[in-house]
């Protein structure tokens, strides 16, 4: 038997974020519509099937892109069949399924799911949310002691943007990358009922779009000439998240390091 797979021209996103390509940076726009790509790919798993498909692994280096950029999410060896898709029903799955993996990959676990081994459609969205500050960081989730808790810090002192690629320093609209904050630090809330939906995700990224590209064309009509684009240092707290005022279970120093999920 020959197997014959698409040959992905691009490697995968992880390679271009601080891999072997992070010489030559994915521009913001750029960036914008992969995060779009791939929130058009969990809504249709999540949604568009007769029952809902939960992937489990998305990360950077399962984003593939194609000759065109446009994203392909690869590995489904983890994937869960979950009920009748837009039903409310919880897939109870035993977390210790995860022993032995790589940290790469439990570092983009769900904690709620990690503790009460209970799987949903927002367990994507909890690791979509990962890919998306790392989209914007040009960081691994195991840099900075764990960029949870150092974007943490920078939206309880008010520098959010420092959280920024140095690369895409100036180049992204102040509206723009306030819309994007708000929707990838609401995708890592510790609870799921505090997450959005995928679907108000990709709506949301669109949006954020949209006004990168308004702002640009702006810019361009001021300066026709210019390449780049220097817009002013964002100063901006992020919008309140929601409470979460119920107490965490427990989590052992064994599982996945607590302190990424503590009170975020």
């Amino acid at each position: 038997m020959i197997l014959v797979y698409q040959f992905i021209f691009n490697g995968n996103l992880g390679e271009h974020l601080y891999g072997t390509n992070h010489d030559n940076p994915l521009p913001w726009k750029q960036r914008l519509r992969i995060s779009i790509g791939v929130a058009r790919v969990l809504h249709y798993l999540h949604t568009g099937l007769k029952h809902t498909i939960i992937h489990r692994n998305v990360k950077p280096s399962n984003i593939l892109l194609d000759e065109k950029w446009e994203p392909k999410l690869a590995d489904f060896v983890s994937y869960k069949l979950g009920p009748p898709s837009l039903s409310k029903a919880l897939i109870r799955v035993d977390s210790s399924a995860y022993s032995g993996v790589q940290s790469s990959t439990l570092e983009h676990i769900d904690p709620e799911y990690f503790v009460c081994g209970e799987l949903i459609d927002k367990s994507d969205v909890y690791s979509f949310g990962l890919v998306l500050l790392q989209l914007l960081c040009g960081r691994k989730t195991l840099e900075q002691r764990q960029l949870l808790e150092w974007v943490r810090k920078c939206k309880r002192e008010g520098t959010i943007n420092e959280i920024g690629d140095p690369y895409l320093m100036g180049k992204i609209a102040p509206e723009c990358f306030k819309k994007y904050v708000d929707i990838a630090t609401s995708c890592v809330q510790n609870k799921g009922k505090n997450r959005p939906t995928i679907g108000e995700v990709q709506v949301i990224l669109e949006h954020a779009l949209e006004l990168q590209e308004s702002a640009d064309a702006a810019r361009k009509d001021v300066d026709p000439g210019g390449d780049h684009y220097n817009y002013p240092i964002v100063e901006y707290t992020c919008s309140a998240s929601p409470p979460e005022s119920e107490p965490e279970e427990s989590v052992s120093d064994s599982d996945i390091t607590a302190t990424i999920w503590e009170n975020f």
